[in-house]
Formats: structure tokens, sequence, C-alpha cells
């Protein structure tokens, strides 16, 4: 082992550099969302800290090019990489509510959490180059084989983070297992270079670390369930909803937005407003037909549908299998054979299936910060038009104004599924007279040109219908596409109010 002491170490310090970039994403994940803007920050700021740590460790390895030093390195990265678990939930609940634009407060977030631990990282493989080096003579050949085993490394850390480890750990244990390993990674480059206090310092830094974990960082009723799955990192919690005074439980993947909510000990119960306005459906194609929903949550939406048309069937499609789980252990779903779980992602679906539907409802949007763009693309919307029956109805459910700075995202999907169907209608649920504010909007689309009835003898049904915008919608965006559906961008200023 000894021969080999800085392969190995350059080789597991490249993997905990990735499986820590893949972890950082679910770290922030409910608070800041999984956009393209917290991707880019945590790349962006990883290899920016990457870079710093290249050049200082290259710096500090000629002039101390010792074991000792080399050891304190890893030391201190093992800590760094420690503290990110003990510090996050401050850490993130100031960034979110100091900063408003999502754009800063990513980048502000990965470099608090992660930048120190990256740029220590960063010098453990030129600092390494430096102590195999003997002669120049091999200098190219020993620096692109330590370069060549670092990414290795990387690979094999990227591969198990995202197969198996944020699975089966989570996040928090994660932390505790890469910390633990530099601990390990520590006392292997300090073998016989380092005093026995030393030694146990370093013991005693990763026990108080390892019980610091253990202790929460911020106030909880110990009520929260806290799940990392192949798709996301879920939160449910049980809270007394103001203005009803009744218990209900959520489930987030979102800290400003819950995906799904359920009255307890009422489970037929629609929570969120919004919801409702899928009853919409029932309106625009009474009586019997086939139905899809894409995004099928707490399947609460799904229930609500059957219990209303007994008769009809419903397929649901949504893409965590333990979404459905979850929603069966805590949220009143039940087996029902006129409920069809398929566990794909929503726009996979959309090219494979052969299904023809009369109704179909998509609720993919379960993040304010990051939507799926490529549910919201003309390709996506003309998809959905191919399955559907020739009197098909479609709604979907999008969380933005209609007009202004914070109405760019509904006017682009407004235009976007405009294109695609003959008649549109649009329904804000919270302000139904104003058209800058930041609200749920449910845009109902029918592929009949026949012109429908907008008003029923049903006093619930007429409420819903009484919400139709009837102004203006500016058509100053373009259709969104595959090629160009910047959502994140259009919704910035929406996240700034949540």
């Amino acid at each position: 082992m000894e021969k080999y002491r800085l392969e190995i170490i350059v080789f597991i310090t490249g993997a905990v550099v990735m499986a820590l970039e893949l972890v950082g994403s679910r770290i922030v994940a409910p608070y800041l969302g999984a956009s393209i803007y917290v991707w880019t920050s945590l790349i962006g700021v990883i290899l920016a800290s990457l870079s710093l740590g290249y050049y200082w460790g290259g710096r500090l390895a000629d002039k101390k090019p010792d074991y000792r030093t080399f050891s304190l390195l890893i030391l201190s990265s093992a800590i760094f990489t420690g503290i990110i678990g003990v510090i996050k939930i401050p850490v993130l609940d100031a960034v979110c509510r100091l900063i408003p634009d999502i754009r800063i407060s990513a980048v502000m977030a990965a470099a608090l959490l992660f930048a120190p631990a990256s740029v220590l990282l960063g010098t453990i493989s030129p600092y390494a180059i430096r102590l195999r080096m003997e002669n120049l003579e091999h200098s190219g050949a020993t620096v692109g084989r330590l370069y060549a085993i670092s990414t290795v490394g990387s690979i094999i850390g990227t591969f198990a983070a995202g197969f198996f480890l944020i699975s089966f750990l989570g996040s928090r244990n994660i932390l505790i297992l890469l910390s633990l390993i530099l601990f390990a990674v520590y006392f292997l480059a300090c073998f016989g270079n380092t005093s026995r206090s030393g030694k146990l310092i370093a013991l005693f830094t990763a026990a108080l670390l390892l019980s610091a974990h253990f202790f929460p960082a911020s106030e909880s009723d110990g009520k929260t369930i806290d799940i990392d799955t192949k798709y996301s990192r879920i939160l449910i919690e049980e809270m007394t909803a103001a203005g009803i005074g009744k218990k209900i439980r959520l489930i987030r993947v979102d800290r400003n937005w819950a995906q799904g909510a359920v009255i307890i000990g009422e489970p037929d119960e629609l929570f969120f407003s919004y919801s409702g306005f899928y009853r919409l459906a029932d309106h625009f194609y009474p009586g019997n037909g086939n139905a899809l929903l894409i995004g099928g949550g707490t399947y609460m939406l799904a229930r609500d549908y059957i219990k209303r048309n007994p008769g009809n069937n419903m397929d649901v499609v949504e893409i965590d299998p333990d979404f459905t789980e979850l929603s069966k252990k805590y949220f009143y779903l039940e087996d029902d054979p006129r409920i069809t779980s398929i566990h794909e992602d929503g726009r996979t679906f959309l090219k494979r299936a052969a299904g023809r539907y009369d109704i179909m409802f998509i609720d993919v949007f379960k993040s304010s910060a990051s939507p799926p763009f490529q549910m919201t693309t003309v390709e996506a919307i003309r998809s959905a038009s191919n399955m559907m029956n020739e009197k098909g109805v479609l709604i979907t459910n999008i969380y933005s104004a209609i007009q202004g700075e914070k109405g760019k995202f509904f006017r682009a999907a407004y235009a976007t599924i405009k294109s695609v169907f003959p008649q549109v209608y649009v329904f804000p649920v919270q302000y139904p007279l104003y058209g800058d504010e930041s609200q749920n909007v449910i845009i109902v689309a029918l592929k009949s040109n026949d012109a429908p009835v907008l008003e029923s003898s049903d006093p619930e049904m007429n409420g819903y219908l009484s919400h139709l915008w009837k102004y203006k919608i500016d058509c100053d965006l373009p259709v969104l596409t595959d090629e160009f559906a910047p959502v994140e961008h259009y919704l910035v200023e929406v996240i700034k109010d949540l």
C-alpha cells in the first residue's frame, strides 16, 4: 500500500469531489429548486474552487513538499465537508430570506456551503504530483497518471452517488460518509509522518462533527419526514393550516411550494384552491371518458376525479414510484381498479404511448423554481393533442402572473398551447381580476372547434367558470420549443415573490 499510497489518495479524493457535487444538488433543492440556475451555480462554484485549489496546492507543494502539510490539507477538507451538514439549514435559510434573485442566491449558497471543501480537495492532486515526482525525465507520465487516476475516481464517485448512495443513504448520511472517508484518507496520508497527539486531535474532531450532525440546526417539531428517492428529495410535514385551524399533511420537494396536501381525517377534501378548478373537466367534457393525469403527486386529483366520475377510468403518469408509495402511506391513496399508475417520465410517455384520451390533466409543475421545461414545449403539446380524441380537453396548471414581467411564463405557455389547440380558455385562481399578480392559472384547451357554454346551473361549477379571463392576452413572446424554452428566465420575477 505504501508504494501506491498517493494513487489511492487522489483516486478517493477525486470520487469525493463528484459525490459532493451531486449531493449538493439535493441539499439546496428544497430551498432553491433544481433548475438550470442551481446546477449552473453548483458546477461553476465547484469548478472555480477546484481551480483555486489546483493553483494554491501547486505553489504550496513547491514550498513545503512534505507529507505533514499534505495530510493537513486532507484533514481540513474532511472537516469542511463535515461542516456542510451542520450549517446547511441556517445558511440556506439566510440566503433565501436575504437574496430574492434565484441566480444570486444559488451562487451564494453554493459558495458558502461547498467552496471551502472544494478548494481544499483541489489542492490534493497537484500536491500528490509534487510528492511523487522524483525527476523531470518522467514528469509528464507522473502528472498524466495521477490526473487519470483522479478522474477515474471522479467517474466512479459520480455513478456511485447518482445511482446508489443518494437513493439509499440520503444527503445527510452521505455527507457524514464523505467526511469520514476523508478522515480515513488523512490517516493514510500521515502514516509515519504525524505525532500521536495530532492523530488523536483528528479523531476527536471527527467524533465532534459526527455528533453535530444529529443535533437540529433549527427549531423543528420532530414531525418532518426527510426522504431521498432516485428522483428528488422529499419532505413530509404536519402543521395546523392558518385560516381553517385544521391539521394538514404536506409533501414538498421545494421549500416554497407544496406538491400535495391533505386535511388529516378528511381525505376527500381538496386543500389547495387550484385543485378544484380541475373539476372544469366535468363541464367541458361531461359524461364517460378515458382520462389521463400526468404528474400524479399525492393522487389527490385522481381520487377526486374518480369519485366524481365513478364510471370513468384514469391513467396516472408519475415518474417517481416512491411518490406513489408515500401517497398510499400518508395521503389516503388506496388501490382502485379504475386508477392505473404508470411510473414514467411524462414526456417519454407522450412520445411512446398509443392510448387515446378524452380528458388530459397536466399537473407537473411541482416546483416554483424548477419547472420541467420539456413539458411546456410545442413538441410536448402536439404529442398530447395527438393522443386525444377529436373532442378532447386538456387542462393544465401553471404558477405565473398573466401580465407584466411576472407574466412571461404564462404568455409563453399560452402562445404554445394556442398554436396547437383551436380554443384556449384561461382561469386565474386566486386573483381573477388582477393579471399582474403571481398565482395559479388554469389553462383549458379544447381540440374541437365547437364553442362551449361558459356558464352552468351548478353553483360550484359556475363559481369556477366565473374566473374566466376576459381581457386581452399579449402575444409578445415566442412559442416554447425543445430548442428554446427559457422558462427559468421567465420565472425569475415570480420566484422573487416567493
